[in-house]
């Protein structure tokens, strides 16, 4: 097996689901077929150099598997970490103060202010 190098590219959000769906299909496609020839080794001698380059070659096409399931795992753990901000973001926006809320409490923070004369410390209800 070559040398990886990791590579960024975009989704749309609606296709997201569907790359994944790919990317596991050909996971399972490739261990499924690992099975399969697992399984045909039957009339093989198991101390053979065939035995020992058929073992070879399933476990790079193991370690292949792994690499593309790795990759789903960092796609649906981008994906969840990008909906929790979100979430966080609109939690935020629903405890945000509105507008004329914040007006009147810089207008309310100036006439206070306005009122003070030198050194006076306004009286806060108590």
């Amino acid at each position: 097996m070559g040398q990886r190098i990791n590579i960024q590219y975009s989704v749309d959000m609606d296709d997201l689901a569907e790359e994944v769906n790919r990317l596991m299909e050909e996971a399972h496609d490739r261990y499924s077929s690992l099975q399969s020839d697992f399984k045909a080794n039957g009339d093989n001698t198991v101390l053979s150099y065939e035995m020992a380059n058929k073992v070879d070659q399933i476990r790079v096409q193991l370690a292949a598997t792994d690499h593309r399931l790795s990759d789903v795992i960092n796609i649906i753990s981008g994906y969840l970490h990008y909906k929790a901000q979100q979430n966080n973001m609109a939690a935020q926006d629903v405890n945000m103060p509105r507008d004329d809320d914040l007006e009147s409490r810089i207008e309310e923070f100036k006439g206070m202010t306005d009122t003070l004369d030198g050194n006076e410390v306004p009286n806060q209800g108590k």
